[in-house]
This record gives C-alpha cells, structure tokens and sequence, in this order.
C-alpha cells in the first residue's frame, strides 16, 4: 500500500506503440528464454517478404551469448521510450531502469535489474550482419550494426543497476532512421507486457510483425511458413522438427488461450512442414487512442469506443465522425443519435456519402438506428464478459492512462491494477467512474479521492 513516506515516482510516459518493422520481421532476437552456454554467434538464411536473405549476429560469451528471452522486451520497450523522449535526432535518450521494467510489466524488486542489466550488456555488444536484407526507403540494403550503439549508466557500489539508476543509451543509426522514417508497424505492447511467458512475448512479437507488410498495412488474418523456416527467423537453436515443435508449444498453447491465435495446425512432414496460423479476436488492430477518444467524446461507451477502433483505422473513424456531425448540423434529427453514429461508420454502402436518408427511408431508418445502438452495446458487453480477469484489468488500467494522462504516476496505476486484481477494485465500475468524471471535469476530485484512500 503507498504512503506518504514513499518517495516520488515518475510520472507515467505514455510510449507510442510502435515497432521498427525490419527489428521485428526478421527475428533478430532470439524468442528461447534459454540458450545454450557458449552460444555465442548464428548465421541464418531464410525466405524474407519473397526474397531469400543471410543474417549474422556475433556476440560475447561474457555478457550471456546472442540477444535472446528478456531481450526481445527490453529491445521493444527502448523504441517506446525513443518515442516517447521525442524521437531525437542522433538516437540518444535517457531512462531508468524501473522505466523499462515497468514498461514491460516486469517486476521491480530487485531480480530483473540484474537480468536488465546483462540484457542491455547483450544489446550493446552484439553485432548484427545483414545481407540485402535491411528494407530502407523502398530498397534493400546491407548492413552491420549493434542495437545500442552507446550505453551510459550511474550505479551502486557494487556496480549494479538499482531504481535510483539512470540509463544514457544511443540506438543504432540504422534504427533511428527506420524509426524516423515510419518503417514501423503497430503493436500492443500493454498486450505483450501481460503475458506470462517470456517465450509467448518474444513469439508474439516475431508473429505480429509477419501481420504487417509494407504493401499492405492491413493485418493479414492467417500466416503460413514453412517449418524449418520459421524456426531459422525465431533462431531457435536445434532445428530438428520435432524439438522446433516443442519449443513453440508452450508459447503457442498461451497465445490460443489468450485468443491472439484462434488456431495452429501443422500440414505435411518432416523437414517440409508447413505452420499455418489463423488470428484470433485479440489479434485486432491496436486501437489509436485519439479514435477511442473521438467516439467517447460522441457518448459511446468506452467498451463500444474500443470495440470500434480496433475494426477500423483512425482515418476512417475522422472521416466518419465528421459526417455524421455534418449530417445532424444539416437539420437531421436521429431517433437514437448513438446508433446513427455507429451505422454512419460502419457503414459500407455508401448510403451517407452524399445525402440524408430520404423521407420514406427515415421509419426504417429509425428502427435501424435503434437496432444499431442495442446492437454495439451488446457486442462489447460480451466481448468484456468474455475476457478473462488479467484482460479486463489491463483494459481498465488503458481508460485510466487514457483519461488521466499525466496526472497519474506509473506507482499510482501499479496501485489501481493491484486493487483491481485483489478484487477491491471492479475494472468496469472503475471504467464507469472515470467516464462519468471525465464528462464532468472532475477527474482532479476522482483523483485526490483515489490517493486519499491510498493513505488510510
């Protein structure tokens, strides 16, 4: 429970969800939680986006070997606070250790700044070598770099990261100007941050980005691979397909209980497997918070705001809203305002794109607005039903960061999601409540309330 006596905590940095695309589809990082001692170099040559490539990574028995395991998040969380420092020009940020741990929803009491610690040691001196296989500004490119091209850092005594750690880190130039130049694709890192397996973190990275091409930004519903393909871009180790398999079972059988995969089959034998994966519900687009923000601003609930920003992109959603707001300035009264909104952007028939419904239209027009309405809040009643305890709080804890903004500490919001999963808290009356005061300009009371019963 937080006191007085606590010290400070940061305030929360909302990172831009966003991964550099090339880091992502080729699997640079290890998705093992464990290699083996000594495993210190790979040399892989793959299929990548219809091209064959040849990748290299040249590391130190020292520091642990190739990137790998705890890797991948640390890695994704550096591109977050990149963003979130302002994506300054020659890649250099600060952070502290608890930052990064927190971003990633890694525990902070003392265990993970050591692993912190030999994972920023991995990135700094691993060198990757990459052969036409870096996408940059339409074209291919070689090229060889270290994912932190310089590491700074304050410690204790004894030479270890602790929460009074500061991080002065350089990424890569290569990274930086990926970054810089929107070669990225989206990813929900609060999603990532709350499954429990480091190895279903890194696999879901490296199969989110295959969701993505530069050609077409709209995430594919189905991945297939070949077997022995796919196990050279997660850099898995023993590459005999039996072990391949079982590596992956444990992560696959968390992402399908998770519903980011609705399916994993195997087709064929041997060496000339193919693995063909099919997306499931939480596989959704991540949801923009300024279209979740525009259709509550409308009336919409958060739960139907973010059912419905996740089906369409931020582009649809402004074009949508403003006719709708066009539409009703015109002089056209709805009988249910929420459910013409709801038809307006899910409407596909073009029937808004030039006129108002025509006065024989509008008795059906009306049932169909209220059908709509009933329908939308439906829909995202089941799918909160649905999801389980750790979903619903991590939804609940994304209305907080989303209302409050900076008002709210990242300790402060470690507090609401303790509460939640202790049952003290119900995310969705918590949602409701955060609604309700945001519509009333009094989030600032909702907030000092909250920290009072914090210190009783």
């Amino acid at each position: 429970m937080a006191s007085k006596k606590n010290p400070p905590k940061p305030a929360l940095a909302k990172p831009r969800h966003f991964d550099e695309a090339n880091v992502a589809r080729l699997g640079l990082i290890s998705i093992q939680e464990r290699i083996p001692e000594g495993y210190a170099s790979w040399e892989e040559e793959f299929e990548f986006l219809g091209k064959p490539v040849k990748l290299a990574c040249y590391a130190s028995e020292k520091v642990g070997g190739v990137p790998h395991g705890l890797d991948n998040e640390v890695s994704l969380a550096l591109i977050a606070l990149y963003f979130n420092a302002g994506s300054p020009e020659d890649g250099t940020f600060t952070a502290t250790p608890y930052q990064i741990l927190k971003l990633m929803g890694l525990d902070t009491s003392g265990y993970y700044y050591n692993a912190l610690k030999e994972s920023l040691m991995r990135l700094t001196t691993a060198t990757y070598v990459l052969s036409e296989a870096w996408r940059e500004n339409g074209r291919w490119q070689s090229v060889t770099f270290r994912y932190i091209e310089k590491l700074e850092y304050t410690s204790s005594p004894q030479g270890k990261l602790d929460r009074s750690s500061v991080l002065r880190i350089t990424l890569a130039k290569e990274i930086v100007r990926s970054l810089k130049n929107q070669y990225v694709k989206p990813i929900d890192i609060e999603f990532m941050a709350s499954l429990r397996r480091p190895l279903s973190r890194a696999l879901y990275r490296l199969l989110d980005a295959q969701r993505f091409s530069p050609e077409n930004p709209s995430p594919l519903p189905r991945f297939e691979v070949n077997l022995m393909e796919w196990a050279a871009a997660c850099k898995i180790v023993h590459k005999r397909p039996d072990k391949v398999r079982r590596t992956l079972e444990p992560a696959h059988q968390e992402l399908l209980e998770r519903r980011y995969l609705q399916s994993v089959e195997y087709v064929g034998r041997g060496q000339n497997q193919t693995v063909v994966y099919v997306f499931g519900e939480e596989a959704g687009s991540v949801p923009d918070a300024e279209a979740v923000e525009l259709l509550m601003a409308e009336g919409l609930s958060f739960t139907s705001a973010y059912s419905l920003a996740r089906r369409y992109s931020l582009e649809h959603i402004r074009a949508r809203v403003e006719r709708f707001r066009a539409i009703l300035a015109s002089g056209y009264k709805p009988k249910n305002r929420l459910g013409f909104l709801v038809d307006v952007i899910r409407d596909e028939s073009g029937k808004y794109a030039h006129a108002l419904p025509s006065p024989n239209a509008r008795r059906a027009q009306a049932r169909l607005e209220e059908e709509e309405a009933r329908r939308v809040e439906e829909e995202a009643e089941r799918e909160w039903q649905s999801l389980p305890k750790d979903a619903r709080v991590r939804r609940a804890l994304q209305v907080a960061q989303l209302v409050l903004r900076s008002r709210v500490s990242v300790g402060e919001l470690e507090d609401l999601a303790r509460l939640m999963e202790e049952g003290v808290l119900d995310p969705k009356n918590l949602v409701e409540e955060l609604k309700e005061a945001s519509a009333r300009g009094t989030l600032e009371d909702w907030l000092n309330s909250f920290r009072n019963r914090l210190e009783e």
